[in-house]
């Protein structure tokens, strides 16, 4: 279990590593793919088959879609992060590092990540390097901590009451 994890981590850390290297144009397009198949997937729940109620919106077409293109960017680096945070958090838990040493060791391994991404991105046609980026990727990993944590003493609690009514029942 333990290799398995180490090498889930491994190939996330790969995952954020290749998206970030990815060109500006590259990314533009998957950004726009998702757009419109989130428009498409409307439309068909609404009912509407004419194009031309489809595109009538508040904003211009290309506003709105740049607009939206933010939402999908930053939305996709916090879940990069949320689930980089969930993954070291279940690394470091299976290794026995828990408790407050566990945070610290999650948060920095997170956070160095986030800002290592953001310097390899500067290197890359296109694309930038923001500290918006950085905190946007670190707040992702808090939230992933956050579930994971949620998650792990949810199944802790539940599995420490099982064996104290099993060794309460045990003892009667």
């Amino acid at each position: 279990m333990k290799k398995l994890s180490v090498i889930l981590c491994l190939l996330w850390m790969g995952f954020i590593f290749y998206n970030s290297s990815r060109p500006a144009t590259i990314s533009d397009k998957q950004s726009y793919g998702i757009i419109n198949s989130i428009r498409s997937g409307k439309s068909v729940l609404e009912g509407k088959t004419n194009t031309a109620k489809v595109k009538s919106t508040v904003l211009p077409e290309g506003i709105r879609n740049q607009k939206i293109d933010v939402i999908i960017r930053k939305n996709a680096h916090a879940f990069e992060y949320c689930m980089l945070a969930v993954f070291v958090a279940n690394l470091l838990f299976l290794f026995g590092v828990k408790g407050k040493n566990a945070l610290i060791y999650i948060m920095f391994i997170c956070l160095f990540y986030a800002v290592t991404d953001e310097f390899h991105q500067s290197f890359v046609l296109g694309r930038g390097s923001l500290v918006s980026d950085v905190l946007i990727d670190f707040m992702g990993s808090l939230i992933g901590l956050g579930i994971f944590y949620l998650a792990y003493y949810k199944i802790y609690t539940k599995h420490i009451t099982k064996r104290r009514t099993a060794a309460q029942g045990f003892m009667k």
